[in-house]
């Protein structure tokens, strides 16, 4: 698992090395949220052969936000958890207003 620190508050939040494979895989970024121990939902995205990053933070509105999106959906599962994520077209950051 790989940790990416997230709040002020030194929380954490956890995804598999398994989705920076999927994204070299597709040589496309992979975007999914997960929420952090004080609530705080965010956004993270994966790009082909790099980290990942916190790209927006904020709370329901943010899942809504994603999840609206015609983004092509996958689902990685594993014993640690399910995370579904969705595929970022060129350019999908932008137009959906997260960059």
């Amino acid at each position: 698992m790989i940790e990416l620190k997230v709040c002020d508050q030194g929380h954490v939040i956890y995804h598999p090395e398994a989705l920076h494979e999927e994204a070299i895989r597709l040589n496309s970024e992979l975007a999914f949220y997960q929420q952090c121990e004080c609530g705080t939902v965010y956004l993270v995205v994966i790009w082909a052969g790099d980290r990942a990053r916190v790209m927006a933070q904020g709370g329901e509105e943010l899942v809504e936000r994603l999840e609206a999106q015609d983004w092509p959906e996958g689902v990685y599962e594993d014993a640690n958890g399910t995370i579904f994520f969705r595929v970022v077209p060129d350019f999908g950051l932008i137009e959906a207003g997260f960059m």
